[in-house]
């Protein structure tokens, strides 16, 4: 098994050194409420390492603040805001002075605790900060199901665990682990995320080719999630990249969707389906708005997943590969 790499966390900005020479603040749903205001988290981008942030060519209509959906023009397969799902919402990360986020979604895991996101967004080149998950949000209701902060250990490291082949290599050489999991802490009434907003199930072994993905993301400063079904194909690229992808058309998903899961067997009465796929991998996701991409959900992801949901300690940056 490959070595897992972790960033720091806690209530403000550590190193690894100094992390290394004492014992770091403990991040709590306390401090993560208190740190991630509704003012921060609306004025917090998408990682600058993330995806394009133009849109292509396509006019963003008015959101409905009530949460309904609200499509979009059309230039290819069609993609709508609309309220949310429960279990997907945004990572936040503080880096320097600078609020930023990505995507995540609750995976189900025996300690009910377990989110997805993409590699590229809590990797040490993404920097470090106060790692804080908000399900559902929307601007017109940030916090509905309330924020969980990521679990740090007793030096103040938070519990993030990536492939080190990710870590090693970049992400150019190393975009088929461009994949995170992340243990969170409880909200502040003690219930783990899992039993507050549910979750969906990771599907590894599937292969590449999926008739109908629902794909749900959080793009640029929109005020809501972005919602698409489309099927996927296999993409191999040509570029030296290795490995093979999953990649799926759907319009408009900007910076700040990375981490969207990929949905297969998606039921609209429960809001549930089988994770295969994230966006990230090849170009960190795509290098145009309009087609998406992911890691293969292979034996690499599955192991990562039981890492997380065991508590094995993350190996550090520069760690070995085994």
């Amino acid at each position: 098994m490959a070595g897992l790499v972790t960033v720091s966390g806690g209530a403000g900005p550590a190193t690894a050194a100094d992390a290394s020479e004492k014992a770091g603040p403990r991040w709590t749903a306390a401090a993560a409420r208190h740190f991630w205001t509704d003012r921060r988290m609306a004025a917090a981008k998408p990682l600058p390492e993330d995806r394009p942030s133009a849109r292509t060519g396509i006019r963003t209509p008015a959101t409905d603040p009530a949460g309904s959906p609200v499509r979009r023009a059309r230039t290819g397969p069609g993609s709508s805001h609309f309220g949310g799902l429960p279990m997907i919402g945004r990572m936040y990360v503080q880096r320097g002075s600078g609020s930023y986020f990505c995507t995540a979604s609750v995976i189900n895991s025996r300690h009910r605790n377990v989110v997805l996101t993409a590699g590229h967004c809590l990797d040490a080149r993404a920097g470090s900060g106060s790692l804080a998950f908000v399900p559902q949000w929307t601007a017109a209701t940030p916090r509905p199901h309330g924020i969980f902060p990521v679990a740090t250990d007793s030096r103040g490291l938070s519990q993030v665990w990536i492939d080190q082949r990710y870590y090693d290599r970049g992400h150019t050489k190393g975009a088929s682990w461009d994949v995170a999991f992340a243990q969170l802490g409880a909200r502040s009434d003690g219930k783990q995320a899992q039993d507050v907003v549910g979750g969906n199930t990771l599907a590894t072994g599937r292969g590449y080719a999926f008739p109908r993905i629902r794909l749900v993301g959080y793009p640029n400063t929109d005020h809501q999630p972005l919602t698409c079904n489309n099927s996927t194909t296999r993409f191999t690229p040509t570029d030296g990249a290795p490995g093979s992808y999953l990649k799926i058309a759907c319009n408009d998903y900007r910076s700040g969707t990375s981490g969207s899961p990929f949905l297969a067997n998606f039921d609209a009465r429960t809001g549930r389906g089988d994770v295969v796929g994230s966006i990230g991998g090849w170009k960190t996701g795509g290098p145009t708005a309009d087609v998406s991409y992911s890691p293969n959900f292979g034996s690499d992801v599955q192991r990562l997943y039981d890492a997380a949901v065991a508590g094995t300690p993350p190996a550090r940056p520069g760690a070995p590969t085994q």
